[in-house]
């Protein structure tokens, strides 16, 4: 097996493949790919290309680099702006970040929010419409249940859009979970997911939480 591969690398080589393209392309390492081709000569035009193909290289890393760097500064700012509104004390701010840091998934640029409590939800709603300006079209839902009957289904996809004031159209794909009667008749609405994708919604709730917590988190940056 390791012949074959060797015997490959000089052929990728022999082609005028980099070192690093060969190692990449045959899941082995740089070092051994080095030993089995430093015989064969490149051709001049070959050597060309590989310069030209670095430089290609070099300048989507930069770039890429770049773009990371940038993504980071506005993540940073869009904490800042949280944070500053979480000085005004504003009740249903706070209530908002609190329960989005007990029940919303910690992603970086999405918010989701899931919870089978209507109460909590209708809550979490209103701060997304006042506090943050978040337009029903901006909003999707997702169900989770345990039950696969067509009619029941479509009942709990009702309560949900009806109880936040949204429509089928925010709707996406309902789950399904196998599950027990007795976690059913727990979960009489299932669980509701709420999302909106929005990097800045989501780094201004993580900002506020920091601010409002007193504590810091670099992680939700990343």
């Amino acid at each position: 097996m390791k012949q074959a591969v060797r015997e490959k690398a000089r052929q990728l080589r022999l082609e005028g493949m980099s070192v690093r393209d060969i190692a990449k392309e045959l899941s082995v390492s740089r070092g051994s790919v080095s030993v089995w081709v430093r015989d064969i000569q490149l051709t001049d035009e070959q050597k060309e290309q590989l310069k030209a193909n670095q430089k290609q290289w070099a300048a989507q890393n930069n770039g890429a680099q770049t773009n990371r760097q940038l993504g980071l500064v506005r993540r940073s700012a869009f904490q800042q702006e949280g944070r500053e509104k979480a000085k005004e004390m504003r009740p249903l701010h706070l209530a908002g970040c609190m329960l989005y840091w007990a029940e919303g998934g910690k992603i970086r640029n999405r918010l989701y929010f899931a919870n089978s409590d209507p109460n909590m939800h209708l809550l979490f709603m209103r701060f997304l419409r006042e506090e943050m300006g978040v337009s029903r079209e901006e909003i999707t839902i997702y169900i989770h249940c345990h039950t696969s009957d067509p009619d029941a289904i479509r009942q709990l996809e009702d309560y949900w859009v009806n109880l936040l004031g949204l429509s089928r159209s925010n709707l996406r794909k309902t789950y399904t979970k196998k599950g027990s009667e007795i976690k059913r008749s727990i979960l009489e609405h299932g669980v509701c997911g709420v999302g909106v994708h929005s990097t800045e919604i989501v780094q201004h709730i993580y900002g506020a939480i920091q601010e409002y917590g007193g504590f810091e988190n670099p992680e939700w940056l990343f």
